[in-house]
This record gives C-alpha cells, sequence and structure tokens, in this order.
C-alpha cells in the first residue's frame, strides 16, 4: 500500500465547491456586522410664532420651505468672452496637434528672421542712419552685413599664411618633428643566439 491515492475530479470539485460556500458565507456575515445604523435625523426647526428656539449647540435641520429670494444679480464688468469660431486660431504654421508648436519653433530657430522665407525683391530692408552718424565698422571676413550693405570685408585669396612666431621650445605641428623626438639612436640590439638541434635520445 506504498502507492499514493489520487483524489478523483468529482472530489476536486466538491472540495472547490465547499470552499466557494465557505468564503461566500464569510462575506456575507462580515457585511451584514459591517452595516451601520441608519443616522437618526436632526429634528426639525420649530415653527410658527411663539416657538421657543432651539437650545444651543443642539443640531437642526434648515427649512428650506420658506420664501425664495430673487436671483443673485448678473457679475459686474465685461461679459466672458465667448469660444473663437476657428479652434487652431494662434496655432502657428504648422497647424494644431501635439508637435505642430515644436516644428513652429524649429523653423523659427532655424530663421529667426524669415528670411528664406521672403523673395528676393522682399528683402530686409534697414532704416537709414541718424545725421551725423559715421560709416559702419568693417566686418570680418565671410560676415555679410543686413544693414549696412558696404562694410562686408573681401575674403583673403588663399588660405591664411603665417601668424605670429611660435615660443621657443615650440615646433609647428605641420613641420618636421623636433630633434630628439622619436626612438633612441642606440647600437643595434644583438641577434638572438641560435639553438642547435639535439637528435632525440632513443
Amino acid at each position: 500500500m506504498t502507492e499514493r491515492q489520487r483524489a478523483t475530479p468529482a472530489a476536486n470539485a466538491a472540495r472547490i465547491a465547499v470552499a466557494g460556500v465557505i468564503v461566500a458565507a464569510g462575506a456575507l456575515a462580515m457585511a451584514g456586522q459591517a452595516r451601520a445604523d441608519p443616522a437618526v435625523p436632526y429634528p426639525p426647526p420649530p415653527s410658527g410664532p411663539g416657538a421657543a428656539a432651539p437650545p444651543p449647540g443642539q443640531p437642526v435641520v434648515a427649512s428650506s420651505d420658506g420664501p425664495v429670494g430673487p436671483p443673485p444679480p448678473p457679475p459686474a464688468g465685461a461679459p466672458p468672452v465667448p469660444e473663437i469660431p476657428n479652434p487652431v486660431y494662434g496655432s502657428g504654421q504648422s497647424g494644431s496637434g501635439p508637435l505642430a508648436g515644436l516644428r513652429d519653433i524649429w523653423h523659427q530657430a532655424q530663421d529667426p528672421y524669415g528670411l528664406k522665407e521672403s523673395s528676393p525683391d522682399q528683402m530686409f530692408v534697414a532704416a537709414p542712419p541718424p545725421p551725423g552718424a559715421g560709416p559702419a565698422p568693417p566686418l570680418p571676413p565671410g560676415y555679410v552685413s543686413l544693414t549696412a550693405p558696404g562694410s562686408e570685408t573681401a575674403s583673403p585669396t588663399g588660405p591664411a599664411q603665417g601668424g605670429p612666431p611660435l615660443p621657443p621650445g615650440y615646433y609647428p605641428l605641420n613641420g618636421p618633428p623636433p630633434p630628439g623626438y622619436g626612438p633612441p639612436a642606440g647600437p643595434e640590439p644583438a641577434a638572438p643566439p641560435t639553438i642547435a638541434q639535439v637528435p632525440p635520445t632513443p
């Protein structure tokens, strides 16, 4: 009798049903205990001409049977702003949507003055200089002025050559290496000794 007895499917179903009944009965019993007693209603306020006032600290229910006053006046000031008829008004050039504002910011950052969108005949025109102002200072090579067209400086014809001399002890990056730079110049290392082949011993 060392074999283990297996429960039949009917026995398993019965155990599950009994457990379900126990859980349901426990839930119903707890719900019955958890139900609170109904609150005691507040006494109605005394009515009539000779009724005494309730004692202080005693809660009373305000009666809603009395006369209703006129409605409150409308708020003072300008009327509220009505909803705009076009809900995408002010959404920018990219329309509405979650990424339209980011797209507008990106285009504004790439062309802050709107020069790419304007045609050549609608180019930005600067105001004339005030009376008594001298000429505009020259710009560095490669820069174009939007307000003073004559202040551009011609770029040099070739790449920049020279420059100030290097301080002593410094050498140019594209020139010859400084003296003593590189591997040490010593005698060549001796060749490794040769090992003679010895025949194996029997």
